[in-house]
C-alpha cells in the first residue's frame, strides 16, 4: 500500500519537477536538431556586397540559396552604406532557420566598407600616439556601430609587427614594430570592441609583419625557426589570447621550418593551427581562415584540398571558400569515409554556436533600422578621430625651422598621389587654397609619368614647396612606395636649394629616399581627420604629438619625435 501511495505522489509531482528543470540549451538543442551536413555548413562564411539587392537579382537569389538550401553559418559584407546593408542582414536573417553570423573588416572603423561611415586613423597612427586609452574608445564607438548594422564579427585588430619597411599589405595597418606596443594597443581595440558585444578577431596569425609579397598576390615563403617566433612574432597573439580575445585569424604565409609540405599555408596547417594556436597557445575561441579567394591559396590547392586541410588543421570558420557547396561535400565525404570524426565537426559547431549566443542572437537575430542614423558615423566617432589623429602626427624632420609654415613665404604644392583615391589629396589642396594668410603660388599634381624637368620647369628658384605624398597600402599593388621619377623629382628640388617639406600621408618609411629634405611629417594615411591635424600642426596651432612607432633609419628611430617646444 505504501509503494502505491508513493507511485502517486510521484506521478502527481511529475510536471511539477520537470518543471524546475530549466529548458534544454539553445546551442545543444539547435546541434541536436542539425544533420551532420546542416552543421558543416554552419563552418562556411560566404560573401557578398552591402548593397541590398533586388530580391530577383541574381546575387540576392545566391544568397537565398546559400541560406535556405545550403544553410551556411554566416556572410561577410564588403561595401555599400549603413541603410542598405542593414536591409539586406535583416532580410537574409529572416530566411535562416539558424542565426547568420554576419562580419566585416572594418579595421579602423566602419568607412573601411560603408560610403557613410566612420573612419578612424590608421593603427600605425594609433601606435604613434601611444594612447591606449583612445584605442579602447574607438574600439567601443565601432562596436557600436556594428551592432546597429547587425555586424557580430569584426575582424579586426591587426597583431602583426611590421618588422619589415618593404611590406606591400601591412604597413600602415599595424600599430608598429614593437611587440609590447602593438600588444597593448591591439588590446585595448580587442577590450573596447568585446566590451560593446562585438567578436573582435586578433590577425594574421602567426604574423604578416615581415613578409615582402602581398598574400593577395601569391604566398609568402618565411624562413624563420619556431624561437624567432616565440620571441617576436607570437607575442602580440598571445597577449590577445590571455587578454580573452574571441577569435583569431590565420595567415595566408608559408613557414617551411613548420610545415613540410609545400604550398600548404600556415592558414591551413594543423601543424601551426592545431600545435601552435590550439595546443601551446592554449587558444580556444574561434579560429577562422584569411579570404579563401586570396592567390596565396587559390594558385596552389583546389576547393576541395583547401576545405579538408582547413578542418583537420582546427578551423572554425572557413572564410570565402572557392564553392560553397563544393566545400561542404568534401568536408561530408570526408566524414563519411572516416577520414575526419563527426566529433571534430561538432567541436567547431558548438563553438560557433556558442558565440552565436553570447551575441545573444538566439534572443533577437535582427536589427532596429529607424536607430542607424544617430549611431553611424556620429559626433563622437568624428570627435574621437580627430584626438587619434591629433596625437599622432609626428615631425620626424625640421631642419633650418621650416616649420611652420608662415604668410611672408611663397608656397608651391607638389601633390603626388598615384592612386584613384582623391579624397583626402582634394581635402588637403582645399584648405590650404582656402586659407587667405598663406601665399601659395600654384598647386601641381604629380603623375606617376611625368617628367621630372617638366615639373622643375614650373617652380620658382627659392620657393618653398610642400610635397604631401599619398602612398597607400594597396591589395595586389606590390608597393606602398613612389615611383623612381617622383623620388628624382623630391631630390632635385632639395639639391636646386628649395626648401622642401614632404608629407607622408601613409607610408612613413618614405624619408629614406630624401633623406636631406628639410621637413618630413608622418601622418600615417590619409583620412580626413589626419589631413586636417596637419593642416593644423603645420600652421603652428597644435604642436606635433606623435613618436615614430616604427624605424625609418638609424638617424630616426623607434620612439623619435620633434614638437615645436
Amino acid at each position: 500500500m505504501k509503494n502505491f501511495i508513493f507511485l502517486i505522489i510521484a506521478i502527481l509531482f511529475l510536471p511539477l519537477c520537470s518543471y524546475n528543470y530549466p529548458d534544454k540549451d539553445w546551442v545543444e538543442e539547435t546541434m541536436s536538431s542539425m544533420t551532420l551536413r546542416e552543421k558543416i555548413a554552419q563552418m562556411i562564411i560566404s560573401y557578398s556586397d552591402g548593397y541590398n539587392p533586388g530580391e530577383n537579382s541574381r546575387e540576392f537569389n545566391r544568397l537565398k540559396k546559400l541560406i535556405k538550401q545550403e544553410k551556411i553559418g554566416g556572410i561577410i559584407f564588403f561595401k555599400g552604406n549603413s541603410v542598405q546593408q542593414a536591409e539586406l542582414t535583416n532580410k537574409l536573417q529572416s530566411l535562416s532557420e539558424v542565426p547568420l553570423l554576419i562580419s566585416a573588416d572594418y579595421e579602423r572603423g566602419t568607412g573601411m566598407r560603408l560610403n557613410d561611415g566612420s573612419l578612424f586613423p590608421n593603427n600605425m597612427a594609433i601606435g604613434a600616439s601611444r594612447r591606449f586609452d583612445l584605442a579602447y574608445e574607438m574600439g567601443l564607438l565601432i562596436s557600436e556601430e556594428c551592432r546597429a548594422l547587425g555586424v557580430h564579427q569584426n575582424y579586426a585588430p591587426v597583431m602583426d609587427i611590421n618588422n619589415n619597411p618593404d611590406n606591400p599589405i601591412i604597413n600602415v595597418r599595424s600599430f608598429g614594430e614593437d611587440a609590447q606596443l602593438v600588444s597593448e594597443m591591439g588590446i585595448s581595440i580587442i577590450k573596447g570592441l568585446q566590451d560593446g558585444g562585438v567578436i573582435a578577431t586578433a590577425k594574421h596569425f602567426p604574423g604578416h609583419g615581415d613578409t615582402d609579397i602581398d598574400s593577395h598576390s601569391d604566398l609568402p615563403v618565411l624562413n624563420f625557426s619556431m624561437n624567432r617566433l616565440r620571441n617576436l612574432e607570437l607575442i602580440p597573439f598571445k597577449s590577445a589570447i590571455d587578454s580573452g580575445v574571441k577569435s583569431v585569424m590565420t595567415a595566408h604565409l608559408s613557414f617551411p621550418e613548420l610545415e613540410k609540405r609545400k604550398y600548404v599555408p600556415a592558414s591551413l596547417s594543423d601543424k601551426i593551427v592545431k600545435n601552435i594556436l590550439i595546443n601551446e597557445l592554449d587558444f580556444k575561441g574561434l579560429i577562422v581562415t584569411d579570404a579563401l579567394n586570396m592567390a596565396g591559396v587559390t594558385k596552389h590547392l583546389s576547393p576541395k584540398e583547401v576545405a579538408i586541410l582547413a578542418v583537420e588543421a582546427g578551423v572554425d570558420l572557413i572564410l570565402m571558400p572557392q564553392g560553397e557547396s563544393v566545400t561542404i561535400n568534401a568536408i561530408f565525404d570526408a566524414v563519411s569515409e572516416g577520414k575526419i570524426s563527426e566529433d571534430r565537426i561538432n567541436l567547431s559547431v558548438q563553438k560557433i554556436l556558442e558565440a552565436k549566443k553570447w551575441l545573444n542572437l538566439d534572443e533577437n537575430k535582427y536589427v532596429d533600422e529607424n536607430k542607424l542614423s544617430t549611431v553611424i558615423n556620429n559626433e563622437a566617432e568624428k570627435l574621437l578621430s580627430q584626438e587619434i589623429a591629433d596625437a599622432s602626427v609626428t615631425l620626424v624632420k625640421n631642419d633650418n625651422n621650416i616649420l611652420p609654415i608662415n604668410d611672408n613665404t611663397d608656397y608651391t604644392i607638389i601633390s603626388i598621389n598615384n592612386t584613384q583615391e582623391t579624397a583626402g589629396e582634394e581635402y588637403f589642396t582645399e584648405l590650404m587654397k582656402n586659407n587667405n594668410q598663406l601665399k601659395i603660388n600654384q598647386i601641381i599634381y604629380v603623375k606617376q609619368e611625368q617628367k621630372t624637368i617638366n615639373v622643375l620647369n614650373k617652380i620658382q628658384n627659392g620657393e618653398c614647396c610642400i610635397i604631401p605624398v599619398y602612398s597607400r597600402v594597396r591589395i595586389k599593388t606590390g608597393t606602398v612606395g613612389i615611383p623612381d621619377s617622383q623620388i628624382e623629382l623630391i631630390n632635385s628640388l632639395i639639391n636646386r636649394g628649395n626648401g622642401v617639406v614632404v608629407i607622408s600621408f601613409g607610408n612613413p618609411y618614405l624619408l629614406k629616399a630624401f633623406q636631406n629634405v628639410e621637413g618630413y611629417i608622418c601622418a600615417y594615411g590619409d583620412a580626413e581627420a589626419s589631413v586636417y591635424a596637419v593642416y593644423k600642426a603645420i600652421l603652428g596651432n597644435i604642436d606635433f604629438n606623435g613618436k615614430l612607432p616604427v624605424t625609418i633609419n638609424e638617424t630616426f628611430k623607434f620612439g623619435f619625435g620633434l614638437s615645436y617646444k
